[in-house]
């Protein structure tokens, strides 16, 4: 058993060690003595489906935001809402630089991407979530850097902060990492919920890919940088509202997908695959082995009254962050420990087709 601690030890390590390697590949490249042209003109793609609640605040926010450029258009897509949301879109058929493509059937986000870019007449196009909150004059900062030659996209940075003001440590964590990747020029992974790419540098992205900034990402890197502006803020939901056993197994299918795409990973420089699988796989392991790390403690519980201990308060600190809905807690913790949980159990069913947190939610509720 203490060969699964020192293991678990050492993945965690390595993990908080990627930002100092990360350091000695800072890139070179300035952008002081370019001389470029002020960008006039953007083609935003907002990409609907199912959220009728957001869509109105959203559309009129873009509006206001494209303002200020000399050439403008909004490309909506909905992606075959059943919610109301195309009633909500349709009132804005006859608003000038608007675009409205109402797809009768539901094809998933790459479809419409694919779309939207085909149909975007301006060379920097912006990639639009429905249910965020955006930063003031967010359009324009994000999509400033794109004048430059070796810059093929810009990723927003998604607040630590949430729309309930509670802090996550975890999305913390992914700022710092991303903002170092930045600087060397390899984002791994803009934020999808919203970025810039130029119109050249987009590749068609397959309809059955789900992790399709990923993807996108690891297609651009081999071409152009990839940045990130911080300030360029971008507020979602309180992180354990978004996190649900679910999406947890369709993010591990992604990752998966991702390493099938031999051609995808063979195209990559060894350092930007290094990164890949330093950054987004090796930290899979750590939910895997924090969890049977846990289970040892509970064994070794069994013949010794301190780990008897510890399996308890470790045990009350699970259920509080897995049932955090029901018993109404706001740990700081929580949502550190209910990811690990997610992913333990997604990994499970992954590589055994174990369902326990399903089990587990259908024994509580009754």
């Amino acid at each position: 058993m203490s060969t699964i601690f020192l293991i678990t030890v050492f993945i965690i390590l390595l993990y908080l060690i990627y930002p100092l390697w990360l350091f000695f590949y800072t890139s070179t490249q300035s952008e002081v003595d370019i001389k470029a042209e002020e960008i006039k003109d953007v083609s935003i793609i907002l990409l609907s489906f199912n959220g009728q609640q957001y869509l109105d605040e959203k559309i009129n926010f873009l509006i206001k935001e494209l303002s200020c450029f000399q050439y403008s258009e909004l490309i909506i897509i909905d992606d075959n809402s059943t919610d109301g949301s195309k009633e909500i879109i349709n009132n804005f058929m006859n608003t000038k630089n608007i675009k409205i493509i109402l797809k009768n059937e539901h094809k998933g986000i790459s479809h419409s991407m694919n779309m939207g870019t085909a149909t975007a007449k301006y060379e920097n196009i912006v990639f639009c979530d429905q249910r965020q909150i955006l930063s003031d004059n967010i359009i324009k900062r994000i999509i400033e850097p794109l004048k430059y030659e070796h810059i093929g996209a810009v990723s927003s940075c998604i607040s630590h902060i949430d729309k309930d003001k509670c802090y996550s440590i975890i999305r913390r964590h992914e700022n710092f990492i991303k903002s170092i990747e930045s600087n060397t020029g390899n984002l791994i992974g803009v934020y999808g919920p919203f970025y810039a790419i130029k119109k050249n540098c987009y590749s068609v992205i397959p309809d059955y890919i789900i992790l399709d900034d990923l993807y996108l990402s690891l297609k651009i890197i081999k071409i152009k940088q990839i940045k990130i502006i911080e300030d360029c803020k971008v507020i979602d939901e309180n992180f354990s509202a978004l996190y649900n056993f679910k999406r947890t197994k369709k993010y591990l299918l992604g990752f998966f997908q991702i390493l099938k795409e031999k051609e995808l990973i063979s195209q990559l420089k060894s350092r930007q695959l290094i990164m890949l699988l330093w950054h987004k796989y090796l930290r899979l392991l750590i939910p895997f082995f924090l969890c049977l790390s846990y289970i040892c403690v509970g064994i070794m519980g069994l013949k010794d009254t301190r780990f008897l201990v510890l399996f308890i308060i470790l045990t009350t600190m699970t259920l509080l962050s897995v049932f955090s809905g029901i018993l109404r807690t706001h740990l700081r913790l929580n949502d550190l420990i209910r990811i690990n949980i997610l992913y333990f159990m997604s990994i499970l069913n992954f590589l055994f087709k174990v369902n326990c947190y399903d089990r587990i939610i259908h024994v509580i509720k009754k």
